[in-house]
């Protein structure tokens, strides 16, 4: 294995505190550019990157369980895909927090103390992942 396991356990538990406080993401961001490419390019690669954003829609909806399946391949040295999957799960997850916290504030002062707590075990959750994946490198 090349990565340390310190930086494993600490990518797991990142996960798990994303799944606590439910922190997943979308993406629409992708789904805005692979249109705009569909248009572009023609119905073979618009059909193409249709499968492709379902995939990352897939991975993104996952959150901290796609940041544990991404942890479980890079210890079976799929580094790369491990760390993209890991990467879309909580890049999208740290979007999902971001957008909780901001609807929250404008909801009311009890949503912006729930949004504080719970999107505080998710924001730790991604830290830690986002740490411990800069951190896995290929031999």
């Amino acid at each position: 294995m090349a990565v340390e396991k310190k930086w494993v356990l600490l990518c797991i538990l990142g996960g798990i505190l994303m799944i606590i406080s439910s922190a997943v993401g979308s993406v629409s961001f992708f789904a805005l550019v692979f249109g705009i490419a569909s248009d572009l390019l023609g119905e073979e690669v618009a059909l193409a990157l249709s499968i492709v954003l379902t995939i990352f829609a897939i991975i993104a909806a996952l959150g901290g369980v796609a940041v544990i399946i991404g942890v479980i391949l890079v210890t079976r040295d799929k580094i790369g895909l491990g760390k993209f999957i890991i990467g879309l799960g909580a890049g999208m997850g740290l979007i999902g927090l971001i957008i909780f916290i901001i609807s929250s504030f404008m909801a009311g002062v009890l949503a912006i103390i729930y949004a504080l707590i719970n999107g505080g075990y998710g924001l730790l959750g991604v830290i830690l992942t986002i740490l411990a994946r800069r951190t896995f490198k290929k031999d």
